[in-house]
């Protein structure tokens, strides 16, 4: 267990629908002590991203503001708590929004006034202490999300996960909050426990090495 009294570990998981990022974090969970946060722990959250599948347009605004408010919700108790691990994060929230203010879903109203919001968290939100992104192809989460096979999401056009993954590629460039390491998914089985110790030993060795 890397979790040490008065540390305030932050931990952050981004990457595509699909890469792995609740598996990741739920063994970080049990390995290192640290609570997990998940994304999809809300039923209300649930219930939005059905009819956001179902009506994009009609959604899309009301579900990039509880997105918003439940990421900064989490981020909040996060720090109050002590650390943990964020299963996504307000930190990457806004490549969806651009995506769907791009593709006509949001207005530029909508689009206006979530980023508005977004900026005015992100002044009162601490910095991460480490980014994971776990990276899969397309088709990988293609399979994946056919796989588990959560309420409307095994619809999702394969142009909408390409335009995401390429979006996060560059968020992921971009990122100076912390220290970060990129995952590749590929290189093993997300539910074969033995084939994740390397990389759950990189992990826990970036963990170690970001420690102030």
């Amino acid at each position: 267990m890397l979790h040490r009294e008065g540390e305030d570990p932050v931990i952050i998981i981004e990457g595509q629908i699909g890469v792995g990022k609740t598996t990741i974090g739920e063994i970080v969970h049990k390995r290192f002590g640290l609570e997990l946060y998940r994304e999809l722990g809300n039923p209300q959250t649930l219930r939005l991203l059905d009819q956001f599948y179902a009506d994009k347009a009609r959604w899309a605004f009301t579900l990039q503001i509880h997105f918003l408010n439940e990421r900064f919700r989490m981020i909040k108790e996060i720090f109050r708590r002590g650390g943990g691990v964020l299963d996504r994060s307000i930190f990457g929230d806004r490549i969806f929004a651009e995506m769907l203010h791009a593709d006509g879903s949001m207005t530029d109203e909508e689009f206006g006034t979530y980023c508005t919001l977004l900026d005015n968290m992100l002044e009162h939100a601490q910095d991460p202490r480490l980014l994971i992104y776990l990276d899969c192809t397309v088709e990988t989460a293609l399979d994946r999300i056919r796989i588990r096979s959560r309420g409307l999401e095994p619809g999702i056009p394969r142009d909408y996960l390409e335009n995401l993954n390429n979006r996060y590629l560059k968020w992921y460039d971009q990122y100076r909050l912390s220290p970060k390491i990129f995952v590749n998914t590929e290189e093993f089985h997300v539910d074969h426990p033995d084939e994740l110790e390397p990389v759950i030993a990189r992990i826990g060795a970036a963990i170690e090495s970001s420690a102030p």
